[in-house]
C-alpha cells in the first residue's frame, strides 16, 4: 500500500538531498583551503556589514529598491535571459539531487553528487535561457498573485466583498496571467517586468513618504493590507480600503505598468538591427 508522506517528513527528505550536495561542497579540498585562509577576514567583513546595516535608517533600504524596481520597469527585457537560467539552473540541479536520493540513497561519492548535480543545473539552465517561455509561466503567476491582491483590495473590498474573495481572486489572477504569458510570450515579459518595477517603486515610495505625513500609517494602507485565512469569514474592517490611500497607489501602479511597458518596447525596438528583422522574417 503507498503511504502519502507528510509534509514534515517531505521536507525532510528535500532538505537532505540539498544538504549532502552543500556537505560535498564545502569539504572538496579547495573550499576548505580558502574557507581556512580567509574564514576570519571574512567573518570580521561580515560582522562590519551587519553593524553597519543596522545603523543605516530604514530609508536606504527602501531608496535602494525604489532604484532597483525602476530598473526593472525600464530595462526588465535585458534580464529576461539571466533570470531564465538562474531559475532553470536551480530546478535542474535540485530536482537531479532529489532523484539522487530517491534511486541512490546509499551513494556517498562527492564527486558524483556534485558533477550530476552541476551538469544538471547547468544543462537545464541554458535550456531555459535558449527557450525563454519555459520560464515565462511562472513570471505569469507571481504576477498574477499580486494583481489579484491588487484588484481585491482597491474594488473588490470597497464595495462589501468578504476576504475569502481575495483568495478567489488572487487564484484567478494567477492562473489567467501564468497562461497569458506562456501563450503570448516576449511582450508578456515586458509586462511582467514593468509590473513587478512599478509595484516595487510604488510601495517603497510610499514608505519613503511616509514619514513627512501627519497620517503615515495611514498613507502605507496599500502596503499593509494582506489577507488572512483566520478572518475569511469576516467582513473587512480597515475602513480605509475604499479611500484615496488604496485607490491612488493603484492608480499610479497601472500608469508606472504602461509606461514601464512602452519604455521597454521602444528600447528593444530602437536596439534591434537589419540583420535582426531578416532572420525574424526567415523563422
Amino acid at each position: 500500500m503507498l503511504e502519502v508522506p507528510t509534509l514534515g517528513a517531505a521536507s525532510t527528505f528535500v532538505v537532505g538531498s540539498l544538504d549532502t550536495f552543500s556537505a560535498c561542497v564545502t569539504s572538496a579540498p579547495p573550499v576548505t583551503a580558502a574557507s581556512a585562509a580567509v574564514g576570519d577576514k571574512a567573518l570580521a567583513a561580515v560582522a562590519f556589514v551587519v553593524d553597519a546595516a543596522g545603523a543605516w535608517p530604514a530609508q536606504v533600504f527602501s531608496a535602494g529598491l525604489l532604484l532597483l524596481g525602476a530598473a526593472l520597469m525600464l530595462f526588465g527585457y535585458k534580464m529576461v535571459r539571466p533570470v531564465n537560467f538562474a531559475a532553470g539552473a536551480y530546478l535542474g540541479g535540485t530536482l537531479s539531487l532529489l532523484l539522487l536520493n530517491i534511486f541512490q540513497p546509499s551513494l556517498d561519492s562527492c564527486g558524483v553528487i556534485v558533477g550530476i548535480g552541476a551538469a544538471c543545473g547547468l544543462l537545464l539552465g541554458t535550456l531555459c535561457a535558449l527557450k525563454r517561455s519555459s520560464v515565462l509561466t511562472v513570471l505569469g503567476l507571481v504576477a498574477g498573485e499580486i494583481l489579484g491582491d491588487v484588484v481585491y483590495k482597491s474594488f473588490l473590498a470597497p464595495s462589501g466583498a468578504p476576504e475569502y474573495a481575495a483568495f478567489f481572486c488572487i487564484g484567478f489572477a494567477a492562473v489567467l496571467l501564468g497562461v497569458l504569458v506562456a501563450h503570448v510570450g516576449d511582450f508578456m515579459v515586458k509586462v511582467s517586468c514593468a509590473f513587478f518595477g512599478a509595484y516595487m517603486v510604488v510601495t517603497n515610495a510610499l514608505k519613503l513618504a511616509a514619514p513627512l505625513t501627519p497620517e503615515p500609517s495611514a498613507l502605507l494602507a496599500f502596503n499593509a493590507f494582506k489577507p488572512q485565512l483566520s478572518q475569511a469569514l469576516d467582513k473587512p474592517t480597515a475602513a480605509s480600503l475604499g479611500s484615496p490611500y488604496i485607490l491612488g497607489p493603484a492608480v499610479m501602479l497601472l500608469l508606472l505598468t504602461l509606461l514601464g511597458t512602452y519604455v521597454q518596447v521602444r528600447l528593444l525596438k530602437a536596439a534591434q538591427t537589419p540583420s535582426d528583422m531578416e532572420s525574424l522574417i526567415r523563422k
